[in-house]
């Protein structure tokens, strides 16, 4: 029994120093995430803290862990919302914009190990990926089997250029949102409607079933 209430205090302990971490990653932002700074937002001595994690990527590993965790309810939320996997696809594209715009931080959690590609991803971190990516994978061959989309769409091709896409273009409308609304007389949030529309669009047979 004492040794399963001490592991029981360990990971609580752990999940503080997570908790703590993630509050300086709301505050000051990634670049100034660092184990002091942890270390002062949880009360405890940078020694305490290396007990946990022996480098500050061990914690951005693990906030990413859960940021990609978070996203992928996210996503499940959204599959729920419909029926027809067209307007699911459309659901979670919906739901990458209003993840990055409620929680830029941890949308920049998701992407790090995309721009920092020296940074080896751990195995849980890769397995919260590839459950995202299955998901998504689920649903496209749902809508491949109801004649939906193209019968020679590769479910897991498309799947990373959604991704690519997404990522891209939640970016471009946060970062140059001005710029579009002067260009094209549409706001931000209309011009990433528009791009929902054309991949959903482009997904459709030719001559649907």
């Amino acid at each position: 029994m004492p040794k399963a209430i001490d592991q029981k205090d360990k990971q609580l302990k752990k999940q503080h120093i997570l908790d703590s971490a993630e509050a300086v990653l709301r505050r000051q932002g990634l670049n100034k995430l660092s184990i002091s700074a942890v270390a002062k937002e949880a009360r405890l001595a940078q020694g305490t803290l290396y007990l946990y994690f022996k480098e500050k990527e061990e914690i951005i590993a693990q906030l990413t862990v859960r940021s990609r965790k978070r996203l992928l309810q996210l996503f499940h939320d959204s599959i729920n919302a419909a029926d027809n996997p067209l307007e699911q696809i459309r659901n979670i594209l919906y739901a990458s914009h209003t993840f990055f715009k409620e929680n830029k931080i941890f949308h920049d959690l998701v992407s790090f190990y995309e721009v920092n590609a020296e940074q080896e991803e751990p195995q849980e971190l890769q397995q919260a990926s590839q459950n995202i990516s299955a998901l998504v994978v689920s649903v496209l061959d749902r809508a491949k089997t109801q004649g939906l989309i193209r019968s020679n769409l590769n479910a897991t091709e498309f799947t990373y250029m959604i991704w690519g896409m997404s990522n891209g273009m939640v970016q471009l409308v946060d970062l140059r949102g001005k710029m579009l609304e002067k260009d094209l007389n549409k706001s931000p949030d209309e011009v990433y409607t528009s791009f929902v529309d054309f991949v959903i669009e482009g997904m459709k047979p030719t001559n649907p079933a």
